[in-house]
């Protein structure tokens, strides 16, 4: 039996291997280890991001590149330095808290014995009989102790204030790395991993009467700013969105869900949305972007957009699932516009310029 169930495991791994191999192929990209394993893991449909970062690709652009696949490496499955990084700082806060536990029950043990010398001399002093020799001896003890606790005090403060100075470095780094980990290294806003965290707690959180709009953000024909000036002004066109996005919308929370595909997370009420929303088109198709670096004329770059009012009886897959329906819409019916979910109603708006 254990035979079989080897076999079936290697033929179904032999499987994957010549259906990733196959991908490869048809998007011509390169087979290299890395390549290879961004697709082996999209056929397996186990990492469950992977697999509708890769849909979503295929399915809106055509298209799937290699740094598109390196980017989806680098996100979902590069993850180990992050980890061993964030496992260290760990062990090092529990070590630090251990350290601080003993100096509390040492203090303890001192405050104890002190209070054990004041109550043996004062019954000593309190004695009848008590001789001026017992009366300095018992003096002397309880000064020595105080002497002491008052020493050990000084060192416990000291060694508080470079525990507490070493626990805020590593809170710092910590949250420094956990704020890496949901960063998008081109663009520097959140990454998918914010997304499907943000989308998650929306549906958690969500009020009886809800306002939560979820915004995808689509460049038109983006592919032809890659082929054309080639994917370092791709690039910079990606990192000028992701900014204007940013500043656009500062009290939302903005992610790179795909390639050159944005999502907004905002409160508001729909009609503001679809101001927020028309807004965003009209800056875009307005300004005119030159190349950085050779200071060639680009044009106005359009942007196509869905936004969908996370309902009641939606989960967070209902509710991207709308979002991007509504972006198809917008893309099919001309792009350079926005489709936005009215409120209590699956109805949407198209912008009147």
């Amino acid at each position: 039996m254990e035979a079989s169930q080897s076999n079936h495991q290697d033929e179904r791994a032999y499987s994957l291997a010549k259906e990733a191999l196959t991908y490869i192929s048809k998007f011509r990209t390169p087979p290299t280890p890395d390549v290879y394993e961004v697709w082996y893991r999209y056929v397996e449909g186990e990492n469950v991001a992977i697999k509708q970062q890769l849909l979503h690709a295929m399915n809106n652009s055509e298209s799937v590149s290699a740094r598109q696949l390196q980017e989806l490496r680098k996100q979902f499955l590069d993850s180990s330095d992050a980890s061993a990084a964030n496992t260290k700082i760990s062990e090092q806060l529990a070590t630090e808290i251990l350290g601080l536990q003993t100096l509390i029950i040492s203090q303890e043990n001192a405050n104890q014995k002190f209070g054990g010398s004041i109550e043996l001399a004062s019954a000593r002093l309190n004695h009848e009989s008590v001789t001026p020799a017992e009366i300095t001896q018992c003096l002397t003890s309880v000064l020595q102790e105080n002497a002491s606790i008052q020493k050990q005090m000084s060192e416990m403060s000291t060694k508080l204030t470079s525990s507490k100075s070493q626990m805020q470095g590593l809170r710092a780094t910590l949250e420094e790395l956990h704020a890496e980990v949901n960063t998008d290294p081109l663009t520097r806003v959140g990454n998918r991993r914010l997304f499907d965290s943000t989308i998650s707690k929306a549906n958690q959180t969500r009020t009886d009467d809800p306002s939560d709009y979820l915004i995808l953000v689509d460049l038109d024909n983006f592919k032809q700013i890659n082929d054309t000036h080639g994917h370092s002004t791709g690039d910079d066109v990606l990192r000028f969105v992701a900014s204007t996005l940013k500043k656009q919308a500062e009290d939302t929370t903005v992610t790179r869900f795909g390639g050159d595909e944005f999502a907004v997370f905002i409160r508001r009420e729909p009609d503001e949305v679809r101001h927020f929303s028309d807004e965003l088109c009209r800056f875009f198709s307005n300004n005119d972007l030159t190349v950085r670096t050779t200071g060639e004329k680009l044009g106005a770059l359009t942007i196509s957009v869905g936004a969908a009012l996370l309902r009641r009886d939606d989960c967070s897959e209902s509710w991207f699932v709308r979002a991007d329906r509504l972006l198809y819409s917008a893309k099919s019916g001309g792009r350079n516009r926005a489709m936005v979910e009215r409120k209590n109603s699956a109805n949407a708006t198209t912008p009147s310029h």
